[in-house]
């Protein structure tokens, strides 16, 4: 009966302690997070999937300003997530991809009218060519005089893991080297092309001693994600409204964990089954899922387990490209967002 009787206790005892782990797990996580925006070309229509008229970039800026919104730079953000700090509420932060001569004309005298840093990921071998539409070296030494910082962005701009890896190797050291050479930098940041990467290509990294990583796809930086695979919100003409970046730049990240799969460039599995946890306290219920298999937006079915395992199917094989996948939770008054991108063969 003496043994019966510790068994329960010590059955008590591993429940409590189950408990009490649990809910330190959950105090510990950072729900703020850091919503991060690209822009390319400014004040350039012919080109809208990539272009932001100035006016309306003003009117983000002055968003932002006047409902005192913390704007960092990307340094600060990643060296809060190296550190596991917490993010303070309304942090946000801007980037400017291919050093287009619009953005150093056009753009860049805005954000220095309000003291908003950037940081542009620059594509070297347009810029060593002098491209008529790239900004120059002697532009962007001037940039980062007056307070603008660089990351790497390749060389060529290629779709990069179409590539063998050891020619993506020898294109990334040539951009890093080059911008060593010309700018005196060694950036430990990179952008992916057209937002598309591999696993391969993430090891490359790594091996180059490359710290972090941005995609193109939307979504929140928090504390759990990848730092080799962090979203921003693209905006263009389409997708630059400011209602839009209203709603992009109030967002809280929809925390996730354990992504399923792995493979981030689909090759042979082009219609993957995708599974996740939630780390955020909601129920199946709030979570609704889009994807862009099949060539056009559409619902995803969603079912979940107890443990807030979620699982998405998609109808239809991602096209070649990009596939995405876009989930949004309403939380109370909040909204949520969680953003994914494969490459697909």
């Amino acid at each position: 009966m003496q043994l019966y009787k510790f068994k329960i206790i010590l059955l008590y005892i591993f429940l409590i302690n189950s408990l009490l782990s649990s809910a330190l797990v959950a105090q510990s996580i950072d729900h703020n997070g850091a919503n991060v925006f690209m822009y390319h070309r400014f004040d350039e229509p012919k080109y809208p999937s990539t272009n932001i008229n100035t006016e309306v970039l003003k009117q983000h800026l002055e968003y932002l300003i006047q409902n005192e919104f913390n704007i960092v730079s990307i340094n600060e953000i990643l060296n809060k997530k190296n550190l596991k700090d917490p993010f303070l509420t309304k942090t946000t932060a801007f980037t400017v991809d291919d050093a287009f001569l619009s953005f150093f004309e056009n753009g860049w005298p805005i954000f220095k009218k309000y003291n908003i840093p950037v940081t542009l990921f620059v594509s070297t071998d347009v810029v060593e060519e002098n491209h008529w539409n790239y900004m120059s070296w002697d532009q962007l030494r001037q940039f980062i005089k007056e307070g603008g910082s660089v990351g790497l962005h390749s060389a060529s701009h290629g779709h990069l893991p179409q590539y063998d890896i050891n020619e993506i190797e020898i294109d990334l050291i040539q951009s890093i080297k080059l911008i060593e050479k010309e700018l005196g930098l060694n950036p430990k940041v990179f952008a992916y092309p057209y937002g598309e990467a591999s696993n391969e290509i993430i090891e490359l990294l790594k091996k180059l001693n490359i710290n972090y990583a941005f995609g193109q796809h939307s979504g929140i930086i928090h504390h759990q994600t990848n730092s080799y695979y962090m979203p921003r919100f693209a905006l263009n003409e389409n997708y630059g409204k400011l209602d839009r970046f209203i709603f992009s730049a109030k967002a809280k990240p929809l925390i996730i964990n354990n992504f399923y799969p792995s493979e981030i460039f689909l090759r042979k599995n082009k219609q993957p089954k995708i599974q996740f946890d939630v780390l955020s306290d909601i129920g199946e219920n709030q979570i609704n899922c889009y994807d862009n298999s099949g060539g056009s937006w559409k619902d995803t079915k969603i079912t979940a387990d107890n443990e807030m395992r979620i699982t998405l199917e998609l109808n239809d094989p991602f096209l070649s490209g990009r596939g995405r996948v876009n989930c949004t939770a309403k939380n109370n008054s909040e909204w949520l967002w969680f953003g994914y991108q494969f490459t697909v063969e």
